[in-house]
C-alpha cells in the first residue's frame, strides 16, 4: 500500500515529466524556427490536389460505381459502327436461353440476340449457368441472316450415381 508519502512522490514525479515534456516542445520549435530547411519547406507551394469521386456508390463503400454503359454493349456498339453498308445479321440463341454471348472473346450480351455484324468468321462462344459452356465457328454473308443455336453442356453433372 503506498502511503501519503509515495503518493506525493509519485504526484510530483508526473508533473516533473510533464514540465520537461513541455520544455522539450519548446525547444523544438524554437528550433524550427531558425532552421534553413523549415525556412526552405514553408516557401514551398504545395499543389492543389482534386480527387473526384462519382456521386453514386456500388454496393460496397470502398468499390467505386461504374460509369459510362455496360462492357457488354460498347463491345456490341463495336461490333455493329464497324459493320459497313454490307453488314450481316447474326440471330444468337442458346439451350437453355439466358446464355453470356462472347464473339471472339468479347462479351455481347445475353441469349437471345440479334446482332449487325460485319461479313466475316467468328467464334462464338457462349456461358451459361453451372458452368454450363458452348462453342462454334460462324460465317457471315453479306446483307444475310445467320441463325446459330449453341447447346450448352454442363461441366458439373445434374447428380452423382453412388455404387
Amino acid at each position: 500500500m503506498i502511503g501519503k508519502t509515495g503518493k506525493l512522490a509519485i504526484l510530483m514525479g508526473s508533473l516533473m515529466l510533464t514540465v520537461c515534456v513541455a520544455r522539450g516542445q519548446d525547444i523544438a520549435e524554437a528550433g524550427a524556427l531558425t532552421s534553413h530547411s523549415t525556412m526552405a519547406a514553408n516557401t514551398v507551394k504545395i499543389p492543389a490536389t482534386n480527387i473526384t469521386t462519382p456521386v453514386t456508390q456500388g454496393s460496397s463503400p470502398h468499390l467505386l460505381a461504374r460509369t459510362g454503359p455496360p462492357v457488354d454493349e460498347v463491345n456490341r456498339k463495336d461490333f455493329e459502327d464497324n459493320a459497313g453498308e454490307k453488314a450481316g445479321k447474326m440471330l444468337l440463341r442458346s439451350v437453355p436461353a439466358g446464355a453470356e454471348i462472347f464473339v471472339n472473346d468479347l462479351l455481347v450480351g445475353r441469349t437471345p440476340l440479334l446482332m449487325v455484324i460485319a461479313p466475316g468468321k467468328y467464334e462464338i462462344s457462349m456461358r451459361g449457368s453451372r458452368d454450363a459452356t458452348g462453342r462454334s465457328i460462324v460465317g457471315v454473308m453479306p446483307k444475310e441472316t445467320q441463325t446459330v443455336v449453341i447447346n450448352l453442356t454442363q461441366k458439373y453433372p445434374n447428380s452423382i450415381k453412388m455404387r
